[in-house]
């Protein structure tokens, strides 16, 4: 018998209780799940541990999503990745954002609407569209 393989999430967020939050959601959804707090946590978990896909606050306490993001590229790195905000970047960051390969732009607080995203960006399909991005919300 053939397993489906758990996806494993990496939740990034300096405030303790999205973390819980995240967590709680996306491990009721079946999704394998580690949290850190900065930027630091993910550059070290980046290097042992190959996500699924990156629940990324915008504001981290020792980095930004664009820092953060700049240094996946610098790294090589393309990981699948959605930022999370409390206030809705502005065009220009959210233009970078798109730049640097952010698949999705959610409210923190969007638990259900962050589940679907997520489900549709893991989906087995040989593309991930991005044609949606600004709507996403």
């Amino acid at each position: 018998m053939r397993h489906k393989k758990q996806m494993h999430l990496l939740i990034a967020d300096n405030d303790e209780n999205v973390l819980i939050a995240l967590e709680r959601v996306f491990e009721d959804e079946g999704y394998a799940t580690t949290t850190v707090v900065s930027h630091h946590e993910i550059a070290t978990l980046m290097s042992e541990v190959d996500f699924d896909l990156i629940v990324l606050d915008d504001d981290l306490s020792d980095a930004d999503s664009v820092h953060v993001l700049t240094n996946f590229q610098c790294a090589g790195l393309r990981p699948v990745v959605i930022v999370t905000f409390n206030r809705y970047p502005a065009p220009d960051q959210r233009a970078r954002l798109r730049e640097l390969g952010v698949s999705a732009l959610i409210r923190k607080t969007a638990h259900p609407e962050m589940v679907d995203i997520v489900r549709h960006l893991l989906a087995p399909r040989p593309h991930v569209c991005r044609d949606d991005f600004d709507s996403m919300t």
